[in-house]
C-alpha cells in the first residue's frame, strides 16, 4: 500500500496516457499529485482540487528542478515526436526529446531526492525487425528502425546510468500500441484513436506503412493498471513489456471499427516512402516478466477495447 505521504509527479500529462494516467491516479487517491504543463495554453481534465501545476520548460534546468522538488515519484511520459517523422531533423529530435529527460535527471541529482522514475519507453519502436514472429521479450537485444526508437533506448540507458550512480530508481514501461481515446484526424501516430475519429467524422483514415504490419494494442486502463504497480520500485532498474502477447494487423484493426462502428472505414495508403515504408512488418510483446514479477496481465481485448470507445461517444 502506497503512504499518504507520496507525492507523485507527472511529466507529459496531456498526451494519450497522461491524461488517462492522471484521471487513474486521482481516482486511487494515491497521493498528492504535481503535474508539468509546458505553456500557459496546456491544460488537464483532472477534476480533484490537489493537483498542482507547474508550469515551465523542460529545456530549463531551473524549472526541471522546482518541479522534481520534493517529489517521490515522478512518471515521465514527455515526447515530442512520431516514429513517421522523427528522421526527418536528427539534431532537432535530440533536442526536443533527449535533452529534456537530461535536464530532469540532472535537476533530481542536484536536489539529491533519489526519487522513482517510471518511464514510458515504446515496445514497438525499440526491438526492431524479427523474422521468426516470437514476441520480443525485454532482454532481446534492441534495434530501433528509427530515431523515435534511439531516443527512447537511449532514455532507458540515461536512467539505468542514473540508478547505478544512486541518483534515482527507475522503471521502464515499453508500451505497444495504445489506445482507449479519440485522437485529432492529423495525428500520425495512434491508428485507433485516429480512426475512430475520423470514422465517426466520415472521414478517411491514412494508413502509412503496410496495411498487413502486425502490432501489438493495449488499452489505456491496461497500461494504468500496471503503471499503478510500479510506483514503487521493485529493483533498482527493471523494463517491463507492456501489450496484449497478441498482434493484429493494420487492416484486422480497421475490419473491428468498421464492425463496432457500424459503418465503412475509408483507407488512404499513404505512399510517400519517407511516411511508414520502413516500418517493421511485425511486432508483438511477451509480457510473462509482468505476469510474473507484478501478477499484472491485460483485460481489456482489441474487439472490447475499441467496442467501448465506440459506446462512450
Amino acid at each position: 500500500m502506497v503512504r499518504e505521504e507520496v507525492k507523485i509527479g507527472v511529466i507529459g500529462a496531456t498526451g494519450l496516457i497522461g491524461s488517462a494516467l492522471i484521471g487513474h491516479l486521482e481516482s486511487r487517491s494515491l497521493g498528492a499529485l504535481r503535474v508539468f504543463l509546458r505553456s500557459s495554453s496546456q491544460s488537464i481534465s483532472a477534476t480533484g482540487p490537489a493537483v498542482e501545476e507547474c508550469r515551465g520548460e523542460l529545456s530549463s534546468l531551473d524549472d526541471c528542478e522546482r518541479f522534481v522538488d520534493g517529489l517521490s515519484v515522478i512518471y515521465y511520459l514527455a515526447h515530442r515526436n512520431t516514429p513517421v517523422v522523427s528522421d526527418i531533423d536528427l539534431p532537432n529530435d535530440f533536442l526536443l526529446n533527449s535533452v529534456p529527460l537530461l535536464n530532469v535527471i540532472q535537476s533530481v541529482r542536484r536536489r539529491g531526492s533519489k526519487p522513482h522514475v517510471v518511464y514510458f519507453s515504446s515496445g514497438g519502436a525499440i526491438y526492431g525487425n524479427r523474422a521468426d514472429r516470437t514476441p520480443f521479450v525485454e532482454t532481446d537485444p534492441p534495434r530501433p528502425t528509427s530515431s523515435y526508437g534511439i531516443q527512447k533506448l537511449m532514455a532507458e540507458q540515461y536512467l539505468r546510468l542514473a540508478t547505478d550512480q544512486g541518483a534515482l530508481t527507475a522503471t521502464v514501461l515499453r508500451i505497444g500500441n495504445a489506445y482507449g481515446g479519440l485522437l485529432a484526424s492529423e495525428r500520425l501516430q495512434g491508428l485507433i484513436g485516429v480512426a475512430v475519429n475520423n470514422t465517426l467524422q466520415g472521414q478517411p483514415v491514412r494508413v502509412f506503412g503496410n496495411v498487413a504490419n502486425i502490432r501489438d494494442y493495449i488499452h489505456l486502463d491496461d497500461i494504468c493498471r500496471i503503471a499503478e504497480r510500479v510506483i514503487q520500485p521493485v529493483e533498482p532498474f527493471s523494463v517491463f513489456n507492456v501489450g496484449s502477447q497478441k498482434g493484429y494487423s493494420v487492416d484486422d484493426v480497421l475490419d473491428l471499427i468498421e464492425r463496432h462502428g457500424g459503418r465503412p472505414v475509408h483507407r488512404q495508403i499513404v505512399t510517400d516512402p519517407a511516411l511508414g515504408a520502413w516500418m517493421p512488418s511485425w511486432c508483438v510483446l511477451d509480457v510473462d516478466r509482468a505476469k510474473s514479477v507484478l501478477s499484472w496481465t491485460p483485460q481489456i481485448g482489441l474487439s472490447d477495447g475499441i467496442a467501448r470507445m465506440f459506446q462512450s461517444v
